[in-house]
């Protein structure tokens, strides 16, 4: 998984994340004032408030309904939209004093209501709101997750993540000794499995803090690019090894490398993976492998784009078996998912020959084209998990 800079920062914000088809999700604006002024006096203003939540949503008529998010109260705030299920179906936020945010949704005959979550006040819940009519639904909503609904299969991945870094750890090892005795050939081919088995771990990597940039950061943005000495990590030895550098002055970024990792064994010991990581990353995986992995922007000579492709598909595969009973449980399509993933895996892997990689530029262009189409249609299906699965307060 990658990331600009030298270290890593989260891709996909954690507020007002868009899932399409399911959940209408949108950010505030000051005073809205719509570009067409029909749509202005077909909204209902709905009042955001303690006091008044949900007053003012007047339109009975299933179908399309045209709302305005207006936060009357003194503090900022978020607007949910429920069914009678509690299904979530929009989610307003953040939404500030005196701000105005329309959303335009179709909902089924049926009774919903709005709850209004005010900064250190408890959750309010609006008057119901029946329609009726032949209007249809454009998405059937998602139970909202708390953090501690997230709190078993948080816990199951710091276990796996504990129990994955002493592999990372030995792997390092062995390529430390190659380099020692100045194998560098064998070096070249024990890089990789310490690399990949770092890769797996994609779910965890905001929890690593700086170390996670450490380890396996790139030069972007570094003054003297892949010659600064800042540079550390899987990469920086990957470009030593690749570009004829000595086994003497290799050593010593292998040395700092078996450190870091070592001190994030230690580190992580005393860690908690943050419940939002666990819904975010299953997407995220796939689109960092998609962004930074098959743009070739991480090779830096070893030529296993590829590798990394298929270990990042296998830490998205640990994560989803990790969130399956909470995924199947809404409406996320699991099955097209995990059939989306096995499509990309199948594609990805028949590139290594005898543990040979394919190197990108040797791709034909159909294959080329299919893995990234596998990948790309992949991180479509898992962008409802991010934000399906979201933490979000319900009181």
């Amino acid at each position: 998984m990658r990331f600009t800079g030298h270290s890593r920062g989260a891709l996909l914000a954690p507020a007002a994340v868009g899932l399409i088809g399911l959940l209408v999700a949108c950010s505030s604006t000051p005073a809205h004032v719509p570009a067409d002024p029909r749509a202005a006096a077909a909204s209902d203003t709905v009042q955001v408030s303690v006091d008044g939540c949900g007053s003012g949503w007047t339109d009975t008529a299933a179908g399309e309904q045209h709302l305005a998010f207006q936060n009357t109260d003194s503090r900022p705030g978020e607007a949910q939209l429920l069914d009678s299920r509690g299904a979530l179906l929009a989610d307003v936020e953040p939404l500030g004093p005196n701000t105005t945010d329309d959303i335009t949704i179709s909902l089924a005959a049926g009774s919903y209501h709005v709850r209004c979550l005010m900064e250190d006040e408890a959750a309010v819940d609006g008057p119901t709101v029946i329609l009726t009519g032949p209007g249809r639904a454009d998405n059937p909503g998602v139970v909202p997750l708390s953090q501690s609904d997230l709190v078993h299969v948080t816990q199951q991945y710091e276990h796996y993540v504990v129990t994955s870094l002493p592999v990372v750890a030995r792997r390092v090892t062995r390529l430390r000794a190659d380099v020692v005795r100045g194998h560098l050939a064998k070096a070249r081919k024990d890089w990789l499995p310490a690399h990949l088995a770092y890769e797996r771990l994609g779910a965890a990597y905001n929890a690593f803090g700086d170390l996670d940039g450490a380890i396996n950061g790139l030069p972007n943005g570094l003054p003297a690019g892949v010659h600064d000495k800042h540079w550390t990590g899987f990469h920086r030895v990957e470009y030593a090894l690749w570009h004829g550098a000595s086994a003497k002055s290799i050593l010593p970024l292998v040395d700092t490398l078996h450190s870091d990792v070592d001190k994030l064994h230690v580190q992580f010991a005393d860690t908690e993976i943050d419940p939002l990581d666990m819904s975010i990353r299953a997407h995220e995986i796939s689109e960092n492998a998609l962004q930074f992995e098959l743009t070739g922007e991480t090779d830096f000579g070893s030529h296993t784009n590829l590798a990394t492709v298929s270990a990042n598909l296998d830490g998205t595969t640990v994560v989803l078996h990790i969130l399956k009973k909470i995924i199947t449980a809404r409406p996320l399509h699991y099955g097209a998912i995990i059939a989306g993933l096995n499509h990309a895996k199948a594609l990805v892997t028949a590139q290594d020959v005898h543990g040979r990689w394919t190197p990108l530029d040797a791709l034909t262009r159909t294959q080329r084209e299919r893995i990234d189409s596998a990948i790309s249609e992949l991180c479509e299906l898992l962008a409802p998990v991010a934000s399906g699965l979201e933490p979000r307060k319900t009181s």
